[in-house]
């Protein structure tokens, strides 16, 4: 028997709600024009990771998400929201960064939401306005990251 092949994530009503819009993500990202066959063939597998919660899924780790960036050289900004399922977490991460060619650059993050195994959460990411977000930033041209460490 593997380790964690009994361990299961201790989820809230909340916490569907944030897997659902990861799964929704998913979806879309899948059909976009601009998604290669690996990407697709990754958020196949996120999307059985997540459709398997509670229950983990041994060995596995994709994050997937969205970039935005626009502006110069002399000032640009750039924003994300990137989605992580593994044995161990589900998470939600949403930042970006700014730049200023007089003032220098600086990163930020902005509330997410984490889950993990052992039952640690943090829960502060605002999920309403989350898929408004996504929406907006793929229609501005965002660019879909895929990253797919399973083993």
């Amino acid at each position: 028997m593997r380790r964690n092949d009994h361990k299961e994530f201790e989820l809230t009503d909340d916490d569907w709600f944030a897997i659902e819009i990861a799964k929704q993500a998913a979806h879309r990202f899948i059909k976009h024009p601009q998604i290669s066959p690996q990407q697709v063939a990754s958020l196949r597998g996120a999307l059985k990771a997540l459709e398997r919660l509670p229950r983990i899924t041994p060995d596995s780790f994709y994050q997937f998400g969205i970039c935005y960036r626009w502006g110069s050289e002399e000032f640009n900004e750039m924003r994300y929201v990137k989605f992580l399922i593994s044995e161990n977490c589900f998470e939600i991460s949403v930042g970006g960064s700014v730049y200023d060619a007089s003032v220098g650059g600086d990163s930020f993050s902005e509330p997410g939401w984490l889950i993990e195994v052992g039952g640690y959460r943090e829960t502060g990411c605002d999920l309403v306005s989350l898929e408004d977000m996504i929406e907006e930033y793929l229609n501005l041209g965002a660019e879909i990251t895929v990253d797919d460490q399973t083993e």
